[in-house]
Order: C-alpha cells, then sequence, then structure tokens
C-alpha cells in the first residue's frame, strides 16, 4: 500500500520529536537554579503582592486594641513570550533525494541544542541589562490590547532592577547597586554589609532576616572568586589575618552574563520568576500552494523580577 501524505508527514513528525529530543543537552541550564521555575496557563501571570499587617503593639489593661489595615505592595506583570523557528524545503528536495531525511534530522536537532540557550540568553537579560537606566524589554510584561505593564521596561516600582533608589511603601529608598565596584575583599564585605544590614527592609520597612548566598560571576572572575572565598587567610594581607570570607558564599559561574568584571550577590529562586506556558511542539506539513514541506518548531515561556532585594549587583553597566 502507498504512503498517503498525511501519513508520510506524521510519521516524520513523530521522527522529528525523536531528532529534538536526542539532541537536547542532558545538562539543565543554569537559569533553572537562578529562577523559581514555574508552570503557566494563561497569556500572562498577574499578581499584588500584599504588605501584610504590621507588628503587633502592646494592649494595655483594659484599652481597647489598636486597628491596622492590611497594605497593598505592586502590581507585577509576567507575559508569556512566544517562540518559533521554521524551516522550508521544496517538493522536489524531499522527494528526489536521498539525503533530506538526515538533513531534516539535523535541522531539527539543531533546535534541540539551541532552545537551551535561547532560553539562557533570555534569562541571562534579567542580570546583563538590570543596571539599565532606561530599562530593558525583558521586563516589560505588557501585551497590545491584553494588558499593560504601568512599569514598563523596568521593574514593579519603577526602577531599574539594580538601582540606587528603590522605594518602600512608607517612604524610604534602598540601593541594590554599585556600578564601580570591582570584586574584591573588601568590596565583596561592603556589598554583603548593604545586602544585610540595610536592605534587609520589608515594604514596611521592618527588618526582615536576608543573607545571600551565591556569588553569581562570569567564568572570567572564577580566579579572582576562588581567592577572596577559599584563601584561609585574608588575599593581599601579610599578617595573617584569618579570611572572614572564606566559604561565607558559593561562588556561581554563568557563561551567559555578558560582563568580565560584573558580580552579584543573591539567593538562587527568590525574587525571579520564569514561567512555563506551553512546552516544545514540532510540526511537519506541507504547504498547499507550492507544494514545499515545512518544518516548524513552537515554544512559549517568560520571567520577571518578583523581589529585587534578593539580589544585589557590582559593576555592570547602566546603559
Amino acid at each position: 500500500m502507498a504512503v498517503t501524505r498525511s501519513q508520510f508527514t506524521e510519521n516524520m513528525k513523530k521522527d522529528l520529536y525523536n531528532y529534538f529530543w536526542e539532541a537536547y543537552p542532558i545538562k539543565a541550564p543554569m537559569y533553572e537554579s537562578l529562577f523559581e521555575v514555574v508552570t503557566s496557563d494563561a497569556a500572562y501571570e498577574q499578581f499584588t503582592s500584599a504588605i501584610g499587617l504590621g507588628k503587633l503593639l502592646e494592649k494595655p489593661e483594659g484599652e481597647d486594641i489598636q486597628a491596622d489595615t492590611p497594605m497593598e505592595s505592586y502590581t507585577i506583570v509576567c507575559k508569556n513570550r512566544s517562540w518559533a523557528r521554521k524551516v522550508r524545503f521544496s517538493y522536489e528536495s524531499v522527494k528526489d533525494s536521498k539525503k533530506t531525511p538526515n538533513f531534516i534530522a539535523a535541522v531539527v536537532a539543531s533546535w534541540g541544542r539551541t532552545l537551551p540557550i535561547t532560553k539562557e540568553e533570555f534569562y541571562a537579560k534579567f542580570f546583563n541589562y538590570g543596571a539599565y537606566t532606561a530599562g530593558n524589554d525583558v521586563f516589560n510584561g505588557t501585551i497590545t490590547d491584553v494588558v499593560t505593564d504601568s512599569s514598563g521596561n523596568l521593574t514593579y516600582d519603577g526602577q531599574a532592577f539594580f538601582a540606587d533608589a528603590h522605594p518602600d511603601r512608607v517612604g524610604n529608598t534602598y540601593d541594590n547597586f554599585n556600578s564601580s565596584s570591582t570584586l574584591s575583599f573588601d568590596n565583596l564585605k561592603t556589598a554583603y554589609l548593604a545586602y544585610t544590614t540595610t536592605n534587609n527592609r520589608d515594604e514596611r520597612g521592618n527588618i526582615i532576616d536576608l543573607y545571600p548566598t551565591t556569588l553569581l560571576i562570569p567564568p572570567a572572575l572564577k580566579f579572582t572568586a576562588t581567592e577572596v572565598l577559599q584563601s584561609e587567610k585574608e588575599p593581599d594581607v601579610f599578617n595573617n589575618t584569618v579570611n572572614s570570607l572564606r566559604n561565607i558564599l558559593t561562588p556561581v559561574e554563568w557563561s551567559y552574563i555578558t560582563g568580565t568584571t560584573v558580580w552579584f550577590l543573591g539567593i538562587p529562586k527568590m525574587g525571579l520568576m520564569a514561567t512555563n506556558r506551553e512546552d516544545v511542539s514540532i510540526d511537519f506539513y506541507q504547504d498547499e500552494e507550492n507544494m514545499s514541506y515545512v518544518a516548524r518548531v513552537f515554544t512559549r515561556f517568560g520571567g520577571t523580577v518578583t523581589n529585587w532585594r534578593y539580589w544585589y549587583a557590582c559593576n555592570l553597566a547602566t546603559s
């Protein structure tokens, strides 16, 4: 029995899924370690974080309990973006060439290899463009005629992800950015103390426990980070002073950080959210107009900043 056109395309589609996943890297991409990865079931996710109530107050005997009112924080919008690619093969090349199936397999296998790269590059933008004073589209959750992200290309509070004037809801401002601080023992200590003793406030200005666990760096800072964090004695000091920063943070290298001297303090999976809306779908069909065959890949995912406090950046470009 002859193979029909629909059977041919369906059989090819099944094969293409195999080619795709066989080429997909086994090692998990780095963004999955840094972002909280959640499943999304809509075009966008929108939520308003509640600040909650204030601290309990002592009630003197016989007096009324003082009332409190919950405060609302900021509205956060995270849109799910569509990502796709296709390649077209002429009817004749598919029917006449014995090499065509291998060529199609190679094309789809390349998609399997590049999808993780696409995601890594996208999520790294939250760090690479995080200090841009004008922001970047990666932070913009607006979907035309669907939802408007009032913060535009900035984060939910109207500031860059890494900025020197993040406002809270009671009139204070905070700084999670130093534009000219290379990685060194003294500079890391300064950033660590700012993170833990200044930025450890919630939207009401109340103290919270906030301690970074990770030093995120580009590969170029590997040896500097090792010297600062793993030396028994304080680097560049010749009086046998104990290294008080030894093992205080875990260095994590990410190849997709574009700067060679930038560095970040943070807590993985806190303050950053990655959404999965649609898993990868692969299609193979025939264009009825010109009889050519088309292979297509499609997926949807997104991301957003949910709380700037969990990250601190140094030596990052602002434009």
